[in-house]
């Protein structure tokens, strides 16, 4: 296996696996009876999008030096920023009434923000594998 090549990167997902681990056991057990369903099945669903992007992250932390390290560096900060954006703002949204008490509507407009930097790790991450030509 090769060496990590970015170890802050590697070392903030591994805490987004550790608080997808947490948040997925408090959605199976702690907050089940304090959400509507549709609630619950949004919180669940940033779990889901936050484990893929954390794994596909981390991998990516041991990249072969074929990929382009500028871009799979870039892609990496993409999918943390992104997950920070898009999950975050679904856990917020999620349990803003039931469990914070709060009125967070104005984060609605965020989530799709999230979900578009998502999408443009993926696409630098695509592009990292095309060599660049000379």
């Amino acid at each position: 296996m090769e060496p990590i090549k970015y170890r802050n990167q590697f070392i903030v997902l591994g805490c987004l696996g550790l608080i997808a681990v947490v948040f997925g056991a408090f959605s199976a057990h702690g907050l089940e009876d304090r959400l509507d369903e549709s609630s619950l099945n949004s919180f669940k669903t940033a779990v889901e999008y936050q484990f893929y992007h954390v794994i596909v992250g981390l991998l990516m932390c041991f990249a072969p030096e074929k990929l382009r390290a500028n871009l799979v560096r870039l892609s990496i900060n993409l999918f943390i920023t992104g997950m920070f954006i898009f999950c975050g703002s679904i856990y917020l949204l999620s349990t803003a009434g039931e469990i914070h008490q709060i009125n967070v509507s104005a984060l609605g407009p965020v989530t799709p923000v999230g979900g578009a930097i998502l999408v443009s790790a993926w696409f630098v991450l695509i592009v990292s594998a095309i060599p660049e030509r000379k």
